[in-house]
């Protein structure tokens, strides 16, 4: 019988968490976990007590048990200094098991693994700030440099960290198509849905301006009320906040809904202040929204543009309030736009977590 390689992920959220990079981390694990050859287990600082095993796995809809390694029983506050204590605390039960790949998402602890000699690699997705920004120079010498080699989710953001192309691989989000299964339930009538952050630039600005030009239509969002960038927000008859629900509600929600919406504006903020990701940002809800087949109407961003193709997969639209207005009319009141979600369910295929982890492989082979 063979033996199965052991594989360390590494990534610096606790849980329980709502954020995307959650359902990110734990779905490359399970794409990892579906392979048989591979035994991988997912390193953060802590689980909170009583959030069970079998409760991540439903929640996240995994189709496997993950196996988890926490070290604090309490939650951490996360800064740099801490996240250099957590790496350390990695170091040490890594140099005990010795896996044969390790991959993080966090900085601090790949750069540090790469000072004492282990090879990693490191997946990024947002530009850096503060202390972390300065200790990413530790990477350009040569001894740190033959240790780490990097995974973008877009070639801006590769250029932005002045990596060679012989280091690095560009690879997308992704989804697990088999999580979305269509439905002969009844939509709701005249009702557009709206899943994931509302920091600035994502989904309020738009929304709000259109809700008002449309007062018979309702508009359902989903996400996190902590992202909300305004201490207060407009408060309208037909917009309602309903909050987070896990991923394996959201993804039985989505089919009570036509239309589903992705409206950026040319400034697109993260919970980073002050961070404009518009130029690399690869929204995770977009490929959700591809493997639901349900009508996707989105801003026009370039960052996507070879994955939404207008009147293709999607509908396209700039940043002007009366079109919004008229093409959600348009797609709530006719069958025309139907084959759109067809085409996005059958695209949503070519960007699946297995794909990606055997890119991923491959790349660590090289």
């Amino acid at each position: 019988m063979f033996k199965k390689k052991n594989v360390f992920y590494i990534a610096d959220f606790s849980l329980p968490n709502k954020s995307a990079y959650s359902l990110h981390v734990l779905k490359i694990c399970d794409a990892f976990n579906e392979i048989n050859k591979f035994k991988i287990k997912l390193l953060i600082p802590h689980i909170k007590k009583n959030y069970s095993i079998k409760k991540i796995k439903n929640d996240f809809l995994l189709k496997k048990k993950p196996e988890i390694k926490y070290f604090y029983n309490k939650k951490k506050q996360l800064n740099f200094f801490s996240r250099v204590l957590f790496s350390f605390k990695i170091l040490i039960f890594v140099k005990k098991i010795e896996p044969e790949i390790i991959i993080s998402r966090s900085i601090v602890p790949s750069i540090i693994l790469a000072l004492f000699n282990i090879k990693n690699t490191l997946e990024i997705h947002s530009e850096l700030s503060g202390f972390t920004k300065i200790f990413f120079s530790i990477t350009k010498l040569n001894y740190v440099k033959k240790n780490i080699k990097f995974i973008f989710i877009n070639e801006y953001l590769r250029k932005k960290f002045y990596v060679n192309k012989n280091r690095s691989i560009i690879l997308y989000d992704a989804v697990d198509y088999r999580d979305f299964r269509p439905s002969n339930r009844k939509t709701y009538k005249d009702c557009c849905f709206y899943s994931g952050s509302f920091a600035k630039g994502k989904a309020l600005e738009i929304i709000i301006k259109v809700a008002k030009k449309l007062p018979d239509i309702k508009f359902h969002l989903y996400g996190n009320p902590d992202t909300i960038y305004k201490k207060k927000v407009e408060e309208l008859n037909n917009v309602f906040f309903k909050g987070y629900v896990n991923y394996s509600k959201l993804v039985i929600l989505i089919n009570n809904y036509k239309v589903l919406l992705m409206p950026y504006k040319k400034n697109v903020g993260v919970l980073i202040k002050d961070l404009n990701v518009a130029k690399y940002f690869s929204p995770l809800k977009m490929f959700d929204y591809l493997a639901s087949g349900k009508t996707i109407i989105a801003s026009d961003l370039p960052v996507y543009r070879d994955i939404l193709k207008n009147n293709i997969n999607a509908i396209i639209l700039k940043d002007d309030v009366k079109m919004w207005s008229k093409m959600i009319l348009r797609a709530l009141k006719s069958k025309n736009y139907d084959n759109l979600g067809k085409n996005a369910r059958k695209i949503s295929k070519n960007y699946s977590w297995k794909s990606r982890i055997t890119k991923i492989i491959n790349f660590q082979t090289q």
